[in-house]
C-alpha cells in the first residue's frame, strides 16, 4: 500500500462535530490516515471504522479508552462538571461499563446509572464506598 501525504478530504468532512463518527473522521483526515490505519491503531476491522464514520454504529465501551487516546481528547465529556459526570468520564477513559465499575466499587450498577444521570443521591453506605474508591485512585 502506497501512502501519500495528500489524501483528499472526503466529501463529508465534518465542520461540526455532532457525534463520535464526526470526531473520528475529522481526526483521521487531519492526520492523513486511511481507515485501515485507524483500524490497526484501534485494534478493530476497517469495516468497523467505516461504520463509525458513517454513523451506522458506535464504539463499544471497551474501546472508549482507545478512541479517547486516538482523538487526543474526550468527546464523551459533558460540559457540566458534576460528580456523576466525573464518574462517567472515569468510566469512559478506563473503558469500564457501569456494571464493571460497580463491581470494582462493591455497589449495585443501578447506583452508578442513577449517579451519572443525576437521579437523587446514593444511600449513605454506597456513597461512602464510591468516595473511598475514588480517593484511592485519584
Amino acid at each position: 500500500m502506497v501512502i501519500t501525504d495528500k489524501l483528499p478530504l472526503p466529501p463529508k468532512y465534518p465542520t461540526k462535530l455532532k457525534d463520535i463518527g464526526d470526531h473520528l473522521l475529522k481526526r483521521r483526515c487531519d492526520l492523513k490516515l486511511y481507515q485501515s490505519q485507524v483500524a490497526k491503531i484501534m485494534g478493530v476491522s476497517t469495516d468497523t471504522v467505516t461504520y463509525w464514520e458513517n454513523k451506522r454504529s458506535q464504539p463499544q465501551i471497551y474501546l472508549y479508552g482507545k478512541v479517547i487516546k486516538f482523538l487526543g481528547y474526550n468527546p464523551y465529556l459533558n460540559e457540566i462538571e458534576t460528580f456523576g459526570n466525573k464518574v462517567k468520564n472515569y468510566r469512559f477513559v478506563n473503558s469500564l461499563s457501569k456494571k464493571k465499575l460497580a463491581r470494582l466499587i462493591g455497589i449495585d450498577p443501578t447506583t452508578i446509572k442513577k449517579l451519572e444521570e443525576g437521579w437523587g443521591k446514593p444511600q449513605k453506605a454506597s456513597r461512602r464506598k464510591i468516595l473511598n474508591y475514588f480517593k484511592t485512585i485519584l
